[in-house]
């Protein structure tokens, strides 16, 4: 989507807590029309629907919800649909951008209904969150167009005053899998450039490379969010599932204060 540059009326999000707003993030949710697909040894729709029951069994409760791309495999409307379905159980907004296996037209015409929604900025307390699309049609890779690189300037312009966690699908760095690293964001070194200037910037959050990872870029949290289905052997040269881990998701809790403290949950068994 391009950015025209014109400004859209926000209307920030409130939460039970005054000071405090807490965020679930998932990611490659991998969601086909066929109930009994089957990839990287699991069945995605199921795992999805185990793992979003564990998390209602939490006693933390989500404020918001950021689902970073890959959100079907199979590019269906019906595969939208169904996401969107079972993504309202969460009965808290729901906030989505593309991955590389994602059309963006088809997400933005089936995830815009109900409690899940397409916005590109939102705001939530003393905190803006933006989302990006950083596809590539028919390729793996990643890129942060000029339009989207404008819409984030804008954004951080528009709200100095706020701190801001940025959303993508692709990872801005390389993260120590030879394989996975070739699909980074390929111009990776501007984005984090732009970022880097920004004073209020806390944290960048994507998934795409199927397992958690942490880095420190001077204030900002570089985050990778693992699947909710199967994930990727860290540290891997070549294609290898890590058979050690389940589907896992991650919780962020956004102080007044710019503090954010972060952590990955796995689903058990």
């Amino acid at each position: 989507m391009s950015y025209s540059g014109k400004s859209e009326k926000l209307i920030p999000l409130t939460t039970n807590n005054p000071v405090q707003a807490r965020i679930l993030h998932l990611t490659d949710t991998h969601l086909h029309a066929n109930p009994d697909y089957v990839m990287m040894g699991r069945n995605t729709r199921l795992s999805l629907l185990a793992l979003l029951e564990h998390i209602h069994s939490e006693s933390e409760k989500p404020d918001i919800v950021l689902v970073t791309g890959d959100l079907t495999h199979d590019e269906t409307s019906k595969g939208y649909r169904d996401l969107r379905a079972i993504l309202e159980t969460l009965k808290a907004p729901v906030y989505v951008l593309p991955g590389n296996h994602d059309i963006p037209k088809l997400m933005h015409r089936h995830m815009n209904k109900g409690q899940v929604g397409t916005q590109r900025q939102i705001l939530i307390h003393n905190w803006q969150i933006v989302m990006l699309d950083s596809t590539i049609r028919q390729s793996d890779n990643g890129r942060l167009d000029d339009s989207q690189l404008q819409f984030l300037q804008h954004c951080l312009g528009q709200y100095p005053e706020r701190y801001t966690v940025i959303c993508l699908h692709h990872p801005p760095l390389p993260t120590g899998s030879p394989w996975l690293d070739t699909m980074q964001l390929e111009n990776s070194t501007q984005f984090l450039n732009i970022i880097d200037k920004q004073p209020g910037v806390r944290a960048v959050l994507w998934g795409h490379i199927h397992q958690e990872f942490s880095a420190q870029l001077n204030n900002i949290q570089l985050l990778s969010t693992p699947s909710t289905f199967s994930q990727f052997k860290p540290l891997s040269s070549t294609y290898a599932v890590d058979k050690k881990r389940n589907a896992g998701y991650r919780w962020l809790e956004l102080s007044d204060n710019g503090e954010l403290e972060t952590r990955v949950a796995w689903l058990p068994g």
